[in-house]
């Protein structure tokens, strides 16, 4: 066994490590259709929200709020501006 191993299973700090990390991630998971609806520029994120924080927690309210937010949402990247919306003048 090495001793990264070692030291997550056998000691109180690996322990509340993998705790922590196990936490953020389900936490990230349970929100990603909010998440998706807020950075996707959807029309209703705000029911969305509201339904994936109430509904949320059983799966079929879950995949719901996570179809809801994909259809939803506007079709652009997430991370890159759309190239038609600068306001650079056209030569």
């Amino acid at each position: 066994m090495s001793s990264a191993t070692h030291w997550i299973t056998n000691t109180n700090a690996g322990f509340l490590f993998v705790l922590i990390f196990g936490t953020a991630v389900l936490i990230g998971t349970y929100f990603l259709p909010a998440m998706l609806a807020w950075s996707g520029g959807c029309h209703h994120r705000k029911g969305m929200i509201i339904l994936n924080v109430l509904l949320g927690w059983t799966v079929i309210g879950w995949l719901v709020a996570l179809i809801w937010a994909v259809i939803e949402g506007d079709g652009g990247s997430f991370d890159e501006p759309d190239p038609m919306d600068r306001k650079e003048p056209v030569p």
